[in-house]
């Protein structure tokens, strides 16, 4: 009698895997692989060998850019982090760093799923379903409403191409949606990868990274540095409702 075992994998926002370090030489030599050459596809292939697959799933395509390209004499690991998934579509963020760990090469997959996986409304950034998630943890902060009290504007919030628009009125956030009328007054903007790191981290470290200058904005530049504090605390509920997610 035989027995057959069905194994379930589950891919959630955030997993992370990394590859071990290796020189690309031996990589390539090992898996049997010989390219030109000089090659621009050499960073892409070396990175797909060093990085385990999404499991239960096949890759449909891929978003590249060499900062300084892979040679075949550097020492190189990978790292990758899950930035979405939706139904049968997950997307990765992959970045080639060297012996120094500086980032040489990086990108986006998009993986097909052999079946459809849960998407977390807590984790499928700047969404209105998301949106209204941080309207609900918001409401019951009262230093965000007296860090807000007397303003009256919109808060843009974007990952990659999503971005949702909260309307807040002295300390309130009385809508949001995918976009207001006249704008808003200022947008957020991170890549997906980087929403991932805020929201996930161990640490909230929001202050520190805006400071370094790893995030951008849009519209109104004044009264996004002045609402420092405010987003700082809206990127802190972020955690909050993702928190139910992980769990």
């Amino acid at each position: 009698m035989s027995t057959t075992v069905t194994t379930s994998h589950t891919v959630r926002v955030g997993d992370r895997t990394a590859g071990a370090v290796r020189m690309t030489v031996d990589l390539l030599s090992d898996s049997g692989i010989v390219l030109p050459t000089g090659t621009f596809a050499l960073g892409t292939v070396a990175a797909e060998l060093l990085t385990p697959r999404v499991p239960a799933a096949h890759r449909t395509g891929l978003r590249w850019t060499a900062i300084a390209p892979v040679t075949a004499v550097d020492r190189i690991r990978s790292e990758a982090v899950v930035t979405r998934v939706e139904g049968t579509t997950a997307e990765r963020f992959v970045r080639v760093l060297d012996a120094a760990g500086a980032v040489r090469e990086e990108g986006t997959e998009t993986w097909q799923l052999d079946s459809p996986a849960a998407t977390a409304t807590e984790l499928d950034f700047c969404t209105p379903a998301w949106g209204e998630l941080l309207r609900d943890s918001l409401a019951d902060d009262p230093a965000f409403a007296s860090s807000l009290a007397t303003w009256d504007g919109t808060v843009g919030l974007r990952s990659g191409d999503r971005e949702v628009h909260l309307r807040i009125y002295r300390g309130r956030i009385v809508d949001v949606t995918r976009r207001t009328p006249h704008g808003a007054t200022f947008t957020f903007v991170a890549p997906d990868h980087l929403w991932v790191d805020l929201v996930l981290g161990a640490r909230d470290d929001f202050m520190r990274r805006a400071i370094g200058g790893e995030f951008s904005a849009t519209g109104d530049g004044y009264e996004y540095l002045r609402l420092t504090k405010p987003l700082n605390l809206i990127i802190g509920h972020a955690r909050a409702v993702a928190r139910k997610a992980r769990s």
